[in-house]
């Protein structure tokens, strides 16, 4: 293991190397019920695409149904294995409610099993047979039957293990075939993320353009389609997006992009630099220089990204940004050759700072003492009676742990909660002290803020807080579980798929409402837990003609009601149908109508 060192390790966080460590020391052996609840936990909170591969690659962790049940409902799992393991769920869901099925269903929903079965990939069928036999049939008290696929070596081509899957819809070749200008419209109304990404990588400029209005964009499909593109100018396009521009995933994913062309590179490399040097705050002479140096380096398009760092990170820092823009205007201006040297000042002693730290009762100073190298200072300001949580909040998300630990153990700011709620948030932040913080948050919208931040390093943390957040749902009313569940946008079908999808009457009076977020019945519609008897009322559903999104999600959702999906199907045009018909995963009787 000391010497397991694939080229992609470069693009993880240390935590993801961890990870990555520990699972290829557990994958060549049996893990213990532990074990299996560590490599759950990893399923479901790790937003890497390809740590989450390794683990979808590892039969005999698929044994385990809830890691097959955390890797379907993790956002972050690859589209392609993502949606073959929600047919597994479907499977098992379908399986279990058998024999609780009316008796003019079930002969439907065996043929929907056969169907649903017939569509997985080979090596998912074995995988999903086993389940079942352990579900059917044991053998004896002690055990149930368990044929074990053979466990793998411990030296693997990391990199191919890893490597997510591209989507098996051919949708390039096809895209080829179609008018210019229909592609222009699918391009800025698809729903389909295949295709989307397809659309995104196209020669043309103006399909391009075309694909980054699509409302459906996402910045972590950006992420993928800039990581696999091949086409130099879909990085100009993108940056030229005012949305994007500013997003620090995307730049870093542009910056780590194997066909970024040498300039474009250079730019970006030289704002990084430059950030990280101010991000370190005073320095010596040599630093100051380097500062300046990189000032002169930077493409007049980047000013705009490093103020509005400033003005999050370091306002004080605005006027000399401001200073060197004036400069290079001059210089643009003047045709002059170089930047002057002169020093414009010096910076403060640590006497004088203390001094600030104690006394000032100016906001930007208590900042800059906040933001100050020395915790010295840090701990003075602390006390400033002119100190408000405000700019405390704004400084929190760059703390080193020291600071973030002082905080938080401070007798007055670490019992404020909004400054809790925000140390939580700080990857720095120690598990000890987290999960006593943890206790601090008292709302729905808070703890679900918490699951979704992927900076978050501590496991138990997220497990702790979807247990809170479990225990607040089931105490809650069915109308305070309706607000909970529309104020979150359907949220709470992410975290907490098995207590809210079993809660019939609820959601039965929630899909009934005719103003609810169409967000929501795409998440119920997509689903493959959702209650046969929801499918039915959101393919009744009046928002359903006016978003296509989700006529596809119930149509691809194997246990939609054979008589629903045959209706929904009927509503769509001729392009939406051709459109589904290339998809892997739409269920044997909808390809029938189509024939």
């Amino acid at each position: 293991m000391e010497e397991l060192n694939p080229s992609f390790l470069a693009t993880f966080t240390s935590q993801e190397k961890l990870h990555f460590r520990n699972l290829t020391l557990l994958r060549p052996q049996l893990p213990s019920e532990r074990q299996f609840q560590l490599i759950e936990g990893l399923a479901r909170n790790l937003g890497n695409a390809r740590l989450l591969t390794l683990i979808a690659r590892t039969p005999h962790w698929l044994l385990h149904a809830p890691i097959i049940q955390a890797l379907a409902e993790n956002d972050a799992t690859p589209e392609p294995i993502r949606r073959d393991l929600e047919l597994a769920v479907s499977l098992f869901d379908l399986m279990h409610t058998m024999d609780r099925a009316p008796v003019d269903e079930k002969e439907e929903r065996a043929e929907t099993v056969k169907l649903v079965y017939a569509q997985l990939p080979q090596e998912l069928k074995a995988i999903v047979k086993q389940q079942l036999k352990q579900l059917a049939r044991q053998v004896n008290p002690t055990g149930f039957t368990q044929d074990l696929p053979p466990l793998p070596a411990e030296e693997q081509d990391w990199e191919t293990l890893t490597e997510p899957p591209r989507s098996r819809a051919a949708t390039q070749p096809m895209l080829a075939q179609i008018p210019k200008e229909e592609l222009l419209a699918r391009a800025e109304t698809t729903h389909v993320q295949e295709e989307l990404s397809a659309f995104l990588i196209s020669p043309d400029s103006d399909i391009r353009q075309a694909a980054l209005h699509n409302p459906m964009i996402s910045e972590e499909l950006l992420i993928e389609t800039i990581r696999m593109g091949d086409i130099s100018d879909l990085f100009e396009d993108i940056y030229a997006e005012a949305r994007w521009y500013f997003r620090d995933p995307l730049r870093e994913a542009m910056y780590d992009a194997p066909r970024l062309p040498n300039a474009f590179a250079k730019k970006l490399r030289v704002s990084r630099d430059l950030l990280a040097e101010l991000s370190l705050g005073p320095g010596g002479p040599r630093a100051l220089h380097r500062i300046a140096s990189l000032f002169t380096q930077l493409d007049e398009t980047e000013y705009q990204f490093i103020t509005f760092w400033a003005k999050r990170n370091a306002p004080n820092l605005l006027r000399v940004i401001k200073i060197f823009y004036d400069r290079l205007q001059r210089k643009r201006t003047t045709q002059v050759s170089g930047l002057s040297t002169q020093p414009e000042g010096r910076w403060a002693s640590l006497e004088e700072r203390v001094f600030m730290a104690n006394q000032s009762t100016q906001p930007d100073q208590m900042l800059a003492a906040l933001r100050d190298p020395d915790s010295t200072v840090f701990a003075i300001v602390l006390e400033n009676p002119g100190l408000t949580p405000q700019e405390l909040l704004s400084v929190i998300p760059t703390m080193d742990s020291v600071r973030v630990e002082k905080l938080a153990a401070h007798f007055t700011w670490g019992e404020n909660p909004a400054l809790q709620e925000a140390l939580l948030h700080n990857a720095h932040l120690s598990q000890t002290t987290a999960l006593r913080l943890l206790r601090s948050l008292t709302t729905p919208r808070s703890l679900l803020d918490l699951l979704r931040d992927l900076r978050i390093p501590h496991l138990e943390v997220k497990q702790q807080a979807l247990e809170i957040l479990r225990s607040m749902y089931l105490a809650m009313t069915i109308q305070q579980r309706i607000v909970a569940l529309r104020a979150s946008g359907g949220e709470f079908i992410r975290h907490l798929p098995q207590d809210v999808l079993k809660d019939e009457e609820t959601l039965k009076q929630m899909v009934s409402d005719r103003q609810l977020d169409p967000s929501i019945l795409v998440r119920l519609a997509r689903n493959k837990q959702t209650p046969r008897s929801i499918l039915e009322a959101i393919a009744a559903h009046p928002t359903l003609m006016a978003h296509p999104s989700i006529m596809s999600e119930l149509l691809l959702n194997p246990k939609t009601p054979r008589e629903s999906a045959t209706r929904v199907w009927g509503l769509l045009s001729e392009s939406e149908q051709l459109q589904l018909l290339r998809s892997p995963h739409l269920p044997g009787t909808l390809r029938h109508l189509a024939t």
